[in-house]
């Protein structure tokens, strides 16, 4: 697909698009644009006048060459009339040509591609933060202050405590790790055999393939998104 380039937007062969990073159909178009390239891209028709036009435009009002006629004669009203037609001689027809791509086109895309990195970056990083299910999560603990003892520094004659501290308690408990596999049986409907056997467990196995995936994101991501979400 081809997409023409319009005064606010595009035309994709079927509809016009308005220039709006909101709009579905228009963003569509940015993403096709930053797989493919501008190739699919084609420049606004620019219209050049014929000396009909021109001509048109140029010449005074009738009231004008009126008014050039009473007060400067004929003479010099033919010879206005004549500079025009020759300021715009019918050599010039006129015609439609494919103008150059707008800058706004490459800046939009850039934004559009920015902003997907941005946000398969976020997602890729929050995916990792959680935790890995073959490890599990150790639980978090704090010593239990019993009481606190004050003594004198034989060096350096100052007072300092000390805590005495029994056992401790559990902040936030443990999380296990899933078991590494796990047994399946399944049934032959022919035979009504039952079949039990030993695989991995298919949780840990779409959690690491999640992660891979994730950490992929990560790694392709260029370091000024990063640098912009760390500093967000």
């Amino acid at each position: 697909m081809t997409y023409k380039i319009t005064e606010n937007g595009v035309f994709d062969g079927v509809s016009y698009i308005p220039r709006d990073m909101l709009n579905g159909k228009y963003t569509k178009f940015l993403k096709q644009v930053s797989i493919e390239g501008m190739g699919i891209v084609e420049g606004p028709d620019v219209v050049a006048p014929s000396y009909v036009e021109l001509r048109q435009d140029a010449y005074p009002s009738i009231p004008d060459q009126l008014d050039k006629i009473y007060h400067s004669g004929v003479a010099a009203w033919k010879t206005q009339i004549k500079a025009i037609k020759d300021a715009n001689p019918k050599t010039i027809t006129g015609g439609t040509t494919i103008g150059d791509i707008p800058d706004w086109v490459q800046t939009d895309v850039d934004a559009y591609v920015y902003e997907r990195q941005m946000r398969d970056y976020m997602n890729a990083v929050k995916r990792l933060d959680r935790y890995i299910l073959s490890e599990g999560v150790p639980a978090v603990t704090e010593p239990i202050v019993v009481r606190v003892e004050t003594n004198i520094n034989e060096d350096t004659r100052e007072l300092e405590t000390t805590e005495i501290t029994e056992g401790e308690r559990i902040l936030k408990k443990a999380i296990l790790p899933l078991e590494e596999n796990v047994e399946v049986t399944t049934v032959d409907e022919s035979t009504d055999e039952v079949t039990t056997s030993t695989v991995r467990n298919p949780l840990i196995v779409k959690d690491e393939e999640e992660r891979a995936a994730a950490q992929a994101v990560v790694d392709a991501t260029p370091q000024q998104v990063k640098d912009d979400y760390a500093s967000a």
